[in-house]
């Protein structure tokens, strides 16, 4: 039986509906499952390329999560979703029983990298393992001022009026985040356009920025109580703008059991730039992890 594609679903957790990417395992022996957790601006179906060079035999499952929405309100106003990550950490949690996913192995871009070290510092035992593809993280090097920016006018307006850019604008963008051997294409960028075409996404990350800091000293505080126990790998662009290389050594100080992959020439868009590659690393440190029991 050859590699299954992924069905769009979706699922209620605490009145919130969750749309989700689920790729069935394929194959009588079945290894443990993944959840994958997308970057900050970014959909379940950037993970698409990722996905395809993952093992057949792992069900996996693509959260979206800037378009989870409260449902059931019954009085005609729409409810806020609360963005905090200890909340969206909660949701993942509720999401996982919901659909039946027992101890994955949690795979995290940037943002969705910085969830997945919350459910393990939070949630001992729940998670099997964690791949972190330069995760955002409470010692990365992020400045506040830069992110209050955009909480404040005329960043706010600018951050808004994203939408009203030309594509090709918004792919020179993004490509100041990228390393440089690859270039970001706009194939690359469709996805992310379902992001930066809808200005109440876009308020839903600012939102996040406006609890970043507090977000980030609370998985500090947790993280200096306990290390991370679980078999970790890391994934780095050498050439990462948003989430400097040189941070990754006072994280590793913070997982017990890790291991540490740099990609020369590459950026922080890795799911974009280098989907094969991480593939290809990621199976084989899956394959170390099975191994090891």
């Amino acid at each position: 039986m050859g590699v299954l594609l992924p069905e769009r679903k979706s699922v209620v957790v605490d009145s919130v509906e969750i749309p989700y990417l689920d790729r069935a395992a394929s194959g009588e022996v079945q290894a443990p499952p993944i959840l994958l957790l997308h970057a900050l601006l970014a959909t379940k179906e950037t993970l698409t390329e990722l996905i395809a060079g993952l093992p057949a035999d792992r069900r996996i499952v693509a959260i979206d999560l800037l378009f989870m929405h409260p449902v059931g309100s019954g009085n005609g106003k729409r409810k806020k979703l609360d963005v905090h990550q200890s909340n969206l950490a909660r949701l993942v949690r509720g999401f996982m029983e919901s659909v039946g996913l027992m101890r994955p192995v949690a795979i995290g871009h940037s943002h969705g990298g910085v969830l997945a070290l919350r459910l393990a510092a939070t949630e001992r035992g729940l998670l099997r393992g964690l791949v972190l593809l330069c995760p955002a993280h409470p010692f990365g090097g992020y400045r506040s001022h830069v992110v209050n920016f955009y909480l404040r006018q005329p960043g706010r307006f600018l951050a808004l009026s994203i939408p009203l850019a030309p594509s090709w604008m918004i792919l020179r963008a993004y490509n100041e985040a990228a390393g440089s051997q690859r270039r970001i294409r706009m194939r690359h960028l469709r996805p992310h356009l379902r992001v930066l075409r809808n200005r109440n996404t876009l308020r839903r990350v600012l939102q996040m920025l406006a609890t970043w800091d507090a977000d980030m000293d609370e998985l500090r505080h947790a993280l200096a109580v306990r290390s991370i126990d679980e078999p970790t790998l890391l994934i780095w662009g050498e050439e990462d703008p948003v989430v400097p290389i040189g941070s990754a050594a006072e994280l590793q100080e913070h997982l017990a059991d890790s291991q540490m992959v740099t990609l020369p020439g590459m950026g922080h868009l890795l799911v974009e730039e280098a989907p094969e590659e991480c593939a290809g690393l990621i199976r084989e440190w899956l394959e170390m992890v099975d191994a090891r029991g």
